[in-house]
């Protein structure tokens, strides 16, 4: 299609023609009904006509239509005229970056513009694919300065690879700038663009791409198996600026930085250190790699509309709801906890697993039999088909991965249910250290004080406890997180070896593709956060996704108070009250704004200050924090956020409507017949017990925090598997799910209200999981009731299955 000026295209008059790629033809057209001036692509490359690529053209048209922010082109229509897809986006007259030069402090300016629209597009998963000067237009200002710059052609890279064109090239993305793994053809994902966008930034500073070669060929193998180059070597006074670029373009993306702005902000400080960072020197106009287009002339370009006062960050923009992360489940091995259903969601923003039929609202799979699974059928009284959550009984060769990642090996043994998947082979991520940490000089070191809530856990069928400052763990050990190197089952209490001074514990895990539930710990021990057992998502910390049978330190990570792990990710309080996470981050749960699939190293989460307590589960994140307020973040399938909404959050917001918060617990359940996940979060305030997200008594949800009858004086609080148990004036009280006896009332009938323990006084801190409950009181003694078949009670007097009040547990 060559369309002549003054002819029409789907109404819209042709001005002139811009220019022409390998998609197709971009025209000026004038919007007659709108009186104004737009541009349009017209896409005419062969196969273009075909049904199937119209419709995905379709939903990619949509997708960056959705998109708004200021430096991604808006789009403002689209459709398909004589066979030919075509869409229009805003006008502007300003060059691209392949066809202008800029001095070191302009081109700083355009990478942090930039960063922030990709950081919003990644927090929608939007990902560009094909980030390169050519595709960024700037504007400027009446005096100069750099006013916008625009990222073009989201999504075009994406219909590029649609299998029914006609294309020469099988790698999408310009290969001067297409980053290592997706030559290697793995998925684009938010690391490949900001791969991209630092060959960009290098093209800018130094007046040429990072890598040269005479053939196409030969380029991609430079970006998979050359070092990126060193800045200084052609840009000397840019030195500084070169470690930053190179991180950007590690070849491993784990091993990039968690998210474009936070690349673009070491970038300007980098500049800042350098006398060129005020310069007004300019490299040349770069070259380019085999088979570039020139740019259409820098007097006429697409762009948006005037210039904002500010670019938009990235930070607490909510993604729709993304289907695809799997809910958690039971498995084998594991004594499940039984869950009533009332309707919920699954987890939206997770990567969609390798393999099975998962959806935004259930999750496949075969549920599998046997006694684990045999919890009757009979749920909570008004509920429609009350079915059974158990959590599994996690036997020996439980799985790698959370949310479809791909299951352990199997391990020969007599049990049913303990089968999973061969792990996939992992890439090695390089470690990177970038937190330092900040210490006085000449003054003795202080004693880390043990954290009041974090003494006792139970979780996974396993139960860790501090005594004396040693670390205590038994139950449950088939992710070796009992942390004593092996994956033997233990009935009483063993102390982890090689741990001193012990201040916090924290066990959590996720539902693995095999829907089984792979496990971690995390101990504070001498103010070094420590953590073993599975690692897929890079929670351990250490900068790789291997698994640890022991304890490993947290890299990177000043000293901490508190810690908390689960659902793919880790977060940790440290002693200046500020939170860092690392791991699993597609549901959010990071709060740093990155979604990644793994941040495998401690990320610090802005906006949060004066920490005092951490709590996760189910991809949510609690913190209360300055003027106890209490913060969350990360999945908010069912209102749990306590904001009002079910939107996903990747920054925390502010819980509505309580004061003065004194603790937080976030439980999680799952209804096995209708595959469905629930969470709802628990916390006091002002001295009174509030809850939220799922309801544990009923099939609703609230959105915002209401207050449970009954309790007096409240001190802490717990919630796991539609149970709740609160300590009040030395006594404590439980109520919900009951099917295991975890309520302590020596029946295994529901609860409606909170009821008193009997049998306990002076009860000072409690801990449910995994319709498991645990407490201590003022005696140092540990009691557990409730789901027994791991050994996760402490005493091998206790009942094989349901122990319905308390024992207590001899260390």
């Amino acid at each position: 299609m060559s369309a002549e000026p003054g002819s029409q295209i789907a109404g819209y008059r042709v001005v002139s023609r811009l220019g022409s790629g390998g998609m197709g033809d971009v025209y000026i057209v004038e919007n007659e009904q709108l009186q104004r001036q737009e541009a349009m692509k017209v896409i005419s490359v062969g196969g273009a006509s075909n049904d199937d690529f119209q419709q995905r053209f379709s939903n990619e048209a949509r997708t960056a239509a959705s998109l708004d922010h200021p430096s991604i082109i808006t789009v403002h229509s689209y459709g398909v005229d004589e066979g030919l897809p075509w869409f229009t986006m805003s006008y502007l007259k300003g060059p691209d970056l392949s066809s202008t030069q800029l001095s070191p402090a302009d081109a700083v300016t355009v990478m942090e513009q930039v960063a922030s629209g990709l950081d919003y597009a990644h927090a929608r998963t939007v990902v560009h694919r094909d980030i390169k000067p050519a595709n960024i237009v700037i504007t400027r200002t009446d005096d100069g300065a750099i006013a916008r710059a625009v990222m073009l052609d989201f999504g075009i890279a994406k219909l590029a690879d649609s299998p029914q064109l006609t294309a020469v090239n099988s790698v999408v993305g310009t290969a001067a700038y297409t980053a290592p793994e997706i030559i290697s053809g793995q998925h684009a994902s938010s690391k490949s663009d900001q791969y991209s966008l630092a060959c960009t930034a290098y093209q800018l500073f130094a007046g040429t791409a990072p890598f040269k070669a005479d053939s196409t060929t030969a380029l991609m193998m430079a970006h998979v198996q050359q070092p990126p180059p060193s800045l200084g070597n052609v840009r000397p006074d840019l030195a500084p600026l070169g470690p930053v670029l190179q991180r950007a373009m590690a070849k491993d993306p784990a091993a990039r930085y968690p998210n474009c702005r936070a690349f673009a902000d070491d970038l300007k400080r980098a500049l800042a250190q350098t006398q060129a960072g005020t310069s007004t020197t300019v490299a040349p106009v770069p070259g380019v790699g085999p088979g570039h287009t020139p740019a259409p002339p820098t007097n006429q370009r697409f762009a948006g509309t005037p210039p904002p006062s500010g670019h938009v960050s990235a930070s607490g923009m909510t993604p729709p709801s993304n289907p695809g992360m799997q809910p958690p489940h039971s498995a084998p091995g594991m004594a499940a906890p039984y869950f009533a259903s009332h309707p919920g969601t699954s987890n939206p923003g997770m990567t969609p697993p390798p393999s099975g039929n998962f959806n935004a609202q259930s999750y496949g799979g075969t549920v599998p039999g046997g006694p684990a699974y045999g919890a009757p059928n009979q749920g909570y009284p008004g509920q429609p088909n009350a079915g059974a959550f158990t959590p599994p009984p996690m036997g020996p060769g439980a799985p790698q991965q959370a949310w479809g990642a791909p299951g352990q090996a199997p391990k020969k043994s007599k049990k049913p249910l303990f089968i999973g998947l061969a792990v996939l082979a992992v890439v090695l991520i390089a470690a990177v250290t970038t937190l330092a940490v900040l210490m006085t000089g000449g003054e003795p070191e202080e004693t880390v004080t043990a954290h009041p809530n974090m003494q006792l856990v139970t979780n996974s069928n396993t139960t860790c406890s501090i005594k004396d400052e040693s670390l205590y763990c038994w139950g449950n050990n088939s992710s070796s997180q009992i942390g004593d190197g092996g994956t033997t089952t233990q009935q009483t209490p063993i102390k982890v070896p090689g741990l001193t001074g012990v201040t916090a514990v924290s066990i959590g895990n996720y539902l693995s593709k095999n829907e089984e539930y792979p496990t971690t710990t995390c101990a504070i021990a001498s103010g070094d956060v420590y953590c073993w057992g599975r690692n897929h998502y890079g929670q351990i910390g250490d900068g790789s996704t291997e698994d640890r049978s022991s304890p490993v330190k947290v890299p990177g990570l000043p000293k901490a108070t508190a810690v908390s792990t689960n659902d793919t990710a880790t977060c940790a309080v440290t002693e200046e009250k500020e939170v860092y996470c690392w791991g699993g981050g597609e549901g959010g749960q990071i709060g740093t704004g990155d979604t990644s699939e793994r941040v495998t190293s401690p990320q610090k989460v802005n906006n949060l200050s004066d920490v005092k307590q951490i709590s996760s589960n189910g991809g949510t994140v609690c913190a209360i924090a300055a003027e106890n307020d209490l913060y969350c973040w990360g999945n908010n399938g069912s209102g749990q956020l306590g904001d009002g909404t079910t939107d996903q959050r990747n920054t925390p917001v502010k819980v509505k409507n309580l004061q003065n918060v004194t603790s937080v617990s976030i439980g999680r359940s799952v209804d096995t017949e209708k595959k469905i996940i629930y969470r709802t979060v628990c916390a006091v305030a002002d001295g009174k017990v509030h809850c939220w997200g799922s309801d544990i008594n009923d099939d609703g949800y609230r959105k915002v925090p209401v207050e449970v009858n009954g309790i007096a004086n409240a001190e802490q609080v717990a919630v796991d598997v539609s149970t709740a148990c609160a300590t009040s004036e030395g006594k404590l009280l439980c109520w919900g799910n009951n099917f295991y006896g975890q309520v302590g009332n020596g029946s295994t009938e529901r609860v409606m209200n909170p009821t008193e323990v009997n049998g306990l006084s002076d009860v000072e801190y409690v801990t449910t999981g995994f319709s498991t409950t645990c407490a201590e009181v003022a005696s140092g003694d540990t009691y557990c009731w409730g789901l027994s078949g791991q050994g996760q009670v402490g005493n091998p007097s206790a009942d094989s299955e349901k122990q319905t009040r308390p024992i207590k547990v001899t260390i």
